[in-house]
């Protein structure tokens, strides 16, 4: 008796702060933080492996650079299907989040030590495989934790997280590389990765043998439901809503989550603004580093700097537009961002063209480009994550209809493997997009187009 005593209170020790909604959201976004850290970390680093471990000749390390950066794109692209699939059929999204972590310290293990390229390439692709598992157990664990009225707010905190990670990852890269040496940078990751499976293994889910299913009494009524991605769809009753015939559960829950999911308007609009979204993100990386170069003479130096500037309003305004989005929903928000987008979008292309007063002297257009690049930072957060939101709420939508239509899990992990496939789609489309047109009909005309 004394013993089970004691197991009982082991068992239970620490529960109420370890099972809290607050220090869900910090693990859980910590955890988001560690994988866009690795993700990053290795971009400034890896010319010096190609050509100083793995003996590149400097001709080819442009190109393979591109791959192995690609490489991490389209496996993510491949695997996040499977990967929702999977984790829904866990019955506790513990053990499935502290594996996609130690897939992703496996890799970067291998990264980190190979001295032959085809090394370098299994490494990334673990490392892909393991951000990707970790970023849809974890955002569906996140939406579990806080419910829908919450989801903005929990939302705008995890991205503000990831971009901190975006920012610091490259620069904390080559700080460490040049002071301190290869092995000691590297270090860096692995700490932050085992503090972060630490941490993991201390949270518990708020209730750790059933999922976010438990949570559908509570979503009948949700803000982004009331505001969708679709002009007017709110105005139709339950009966004149999209339907879908989900009459055999069994089935929907096992093979035909995503025939219902995707025959929705809201999901795949919010889909195609999840992959414009991060064309735009992955074209500000492709094109320009190399215009700002060429256009003003800037090297790495005040590159970074321009970086910097891009992503400190997205960290410091995420929260903001989180708890916006609970407030009035998508719609509004992210037609407000792609507005607002279209016109920076043009400015950043014709900061340095002479035919406008501004450009007349170089450093009126250095201040016009600058601008335009913090006033893109101010309105990205408010397209980004749409997917996310927008699926989310049709689920939910659905498990309140029919409790259970999507498995004990309520199909949360695969919902954000679909989102995370737009994510990682445009991800892909952004630098073959941008570095075409760049070079066919120049950067200005370039940033028009996607302006548009």
């Amino acid at each position: 008796m004394k013993a089970a005593s004691l197991h009982q209170k082991r068992h239970v020790w620490g529960k109420r702060w370890r099972s809290s909604t607050t220090f869900g959201i910090v693990c859980i976004s910590i955890s988001l933080f560690a994988e866009s850290f690795l993700y990053s970390f290795i971009i400034p680093i890896l010319p010096y492996m190609l050509e100083e471990r793995n003996h590149v000749d400097p001709s080819d390390i442009q190109r393979l650079t591109y791959q192995i950066l690609t490489l991490y794109g389209v496996v993510s692209l491949v695997s996040s299907i499977f990967i929702g699939q999977l984790a829904d059929l866990a019955t506790t999204r513990k053990m499935p989040l502290v594996a996609a972590l130690v897939v992703a310290i496996i890799g970067t293990l291998a990264v980190a030590a190979a001295t032959d390229v085809s090394v370098i390439y299994v490494g990334r692709a673990l490392q892909s495989i393991g951000a990707t598992a970790a970023w849809i157990v974890g955002v569906a664990t996140l939406r579990a934790s806080v419910g829908a009225e919450h989801m903005g707010k929990a939302f705008g905190f995890m991205y503000s997280c990831i971009s901190i990670a975006e920012l610091l990852g490259p620069a904390i890269a080559g700080v460490l590389l040049s002071l301190t040496g290869y092995w000691m940078a590297w270090g860096s990751v692995f700490v932050v990765v085992a503090m972060n499976i630490a941490m993991r293994l201390v949270m518990i889910e708020g209730s750790d043998a059933s999922i976010a299913h438990e949570e559908s009494d509570n979503t009948a009524s949700v803000p982004d439901e009331e505001s969708p991605l679709i002009f007017g769809s709110n105005d139709q009753s339950d009966g004149e809503s999209e339907e879908v015939s989900i009459e055999e559960p069994a089935a929907t829950a096992a093979t035909a989550f995503f025939r219902v999911v995707l025959t929705q308007r809201r999901v795949v609009i919010s889909m195609l603004c999840s992959i414009v979204h991060s064309i735009m993100v992955a074209s500000y990386g492709t094109t320009i580093p190399t215009h700002v170069k060429f256009a003003f003479g800037w090297d790495s130096l005040p590159t970074g700097l321009l970086f910097a500037l891009l992503q400190l309003p997205i960290i410091l305004s995420s929260p903001v537009y989180g708890w916006l989005r609970d407030r009035v929903g998508t719609r509004k928000p992210t037609a407000f961002g792609f507005a607002s987008l279209a016109p920076l979008l043009w400015l950043l292309g014709a900061a340095d063209q002479k035919q406008f007063p501004w450009a007349s002297s170089e450093a009126s257009a250095k201040f016009t480009y600058v601008a335009a690049v913090v006033g893109i930072g101010s309105v990205t957060n408010l397209t980004s994550t749409v997917s996310a939101f927008e699926i989310t709420c049709v689920v939910d939508e659905f498990e309140s209809k029919q409790p259970g239509i999507f498995g004990p899990g309520g199909g949360y992990s695969r919902c954000y493997s679909l989102s995370n496939l737009a994510f990682a789609a445009g991800l892909l489309l952004g630098p073959l997009l941008s570095g075409a047109l760049a070079d066919s009909v120049g950067y200005y005309l370039m940033n028009t187009i996607l302006g548009k």
